[in-house]
């Protein structure tokens, strides 16, 4: 079911620069928690994996004590929303 989100949470938003605009600002991946529709992780393709717990609105990184930052892609496992598999390389 999809989720509506009312237009007063977008009101006071002004434009502004959400990253670069080349490759290393690239979404590789995204999966998203289905017994919690605002748990979302994304993979770069330079940048790591990303955590929302809000649907998106903010994003905090979860990957950076890696070695590696480039993701091709990633799993939340079925079994556990706890656990993330994540490819890395692209």
């Amino acid at each position: 079911m999809a989720q509506t989100i009312p237009l007063k949470h977008f009101e006071d938003m002004n434009m502004r620069s959400i990253g670069p605009a080349t490759t290393s600002g690239r979404v590789t991946a995204i999966d998203a928690v289905d017994q919690n529709n605002g748990t979302i992780y994304a993979g770069t393709a330079s940048g790591g994996v990303w955590k929302s717990t809000s649907s998106g609105f903010t994003w905090s990184p979860i990957f950076d004590e890696q070695d590696v930052l480039g993701i091709g892609a990633l799993k939340i496992a079925p079994s556990n929303p706890d656990v993330i598999w994540v490819g890395t390389g692209e």
